[in-house]
């Protein structure tokens, strides 16, 4: 069963407007992307798609719709949880030198 996505960005919308912007037409991205243009607009009449699909899209766009789609996401903490650690462990230890007399 398909789960309904809040606030969802259409993907197709987004190829469009940059095909737009880069002034190209579905035929010739088609040729870019060495597919068929009757996949080419599947790929433009579809509000979603598949990862692997999307990658090619970024190809041959130079775009990377991964990282539009991300910044869409309004999630506030960080994405690995080793980074946020060895963010606390460098704080602590600057707060160590500075009580060891390091860094005047």
């Amino acid at each position: 069963m398909r789960r309904k996505v809040k606030n969802s960005v259409a993907i197709n919308e987004l190829i469009r407007f940059e095909m737009k912007r880069q002034g190209l037409s579905a035929p010739e991205l088609a040729h870019k992307m060495n597919i068929g243009l009757n996949s080419m607009y599947h790929i433009l009449k579809r509000p979603s798609m598949q990862i692997d699909r999307l990658w090619e899209v970024c190809e041959a766009l130079q775009l990377n719709f991964f990282k539009v789609l991300a910044d869409e996401i309004n999630i506030t903490n960080p994405v690995d949880p080793q980074m946020d650690q060895l963010q606390q462990e460098n704080k602590m230890l600057r707060e160590v030198i500075q009580l060891l007399g390091g860094n005047k």
